[in-house]
């Protein structure tokens, strides 16, 4: 008994040891994570300035292709920052450092600002149409999030739908709760895929050619967990 009860003693001292050092680890992960996010947003701004500015400057016979640099510059900069802030949210979410903060939101001011600014991430062609059902328009939420779960579903429809097609979005407030509806004419997902794609990391087996992280959708999952709402 004696032995049993040393052996037992000593089980429970290596998972001790063992958790202490799995938490050590995740919060040296969490570290780095945010000082990474945090460094890399200084140059890519920087980068994004200079590029203003060069665009703002260049004239003469090769502005056309200038311009056409820029754009391309513009829009790798933009895809860095998005995998920055889905790594700085998750981290954030992960550490239970976010919290709702409820005000009421004008559902149709928020979209019609978010299309606006989503327009610039548009391929050649596409088109971004928003309807609002019903006069009711406001609902108590957080702003912050909506506007992040919006503008993550909008612009995963932009980037993998192809040039010259259309991308819906569809709003409507019923007895307080807000029903948001995302629709494009783009690849799809595959029906074997659908069970993983709120996964961290997950990423479709068609979906491989365009960059992405796998962590938009978990995040916008974890954010309408916080937020009371659902998500298909």
């Amino acid at each position: 008994r004696r032995s049993a009860e040393e052996a037992l003693r000593k089980i429970d001292v290596e998972l001790r040891k063992a958790l202490e050092k799995e938490k050590q680890l995740n919060e040296l992960k969490s570290r780095f994570v945010s000082m990474a996010s945090h460094e890399f947003r200084t140059p890519l701004s920087t980068i994004m300035s200079s590029v203003d500015l060069i665009a703002r400057y260049s004239d003469g016979l090769q502005r056309d292709k200038v311009e056409r640099h820029v754009a391309k510059i513009r829009g790798k900069v933009r895809e860095l920052t998005t995998m920055l802030n889905d790594f700085l949210s998750l981290d954030k979410l992960e550490q239970g450092m976010v919290r709702c903060t409820v005000s009421e939101v004008d559902v149709v001011h928020l979209c019609i600002e978010l299309v606006e600014e989503l327009r610039s991430l548009t391929k050649p062609g596409q088109e971004i149409i928003y309807d609002h059902g019903g006069d009711q328009r406001t609902v108590l939420q957080d702003r912050q999030m909506l506007a992040h779960v919006l503008s993550n579903l909008v612009s995963n429809a932009i980037k993998y739908s192809p040039e010259n097609k259309r991308i819906k979005l569809a709003t409507s407030v019923a007895n307080g709760t807000l029903l948001i509806e995302v629709s494009d004419e783009g690849m799809g997902i595959p029906v074997e895929d659908q069970q993983h794609l709120f996964e961290r990391f997950f990423r479709a087996s068609n979906a491989f050619t365009v960059q992405g992280t796998g962590l938009g959708l978990n995040i916008v999952r974890k954010y309408l967990d916080l937020m009371g709402g659902t998500i298909h």
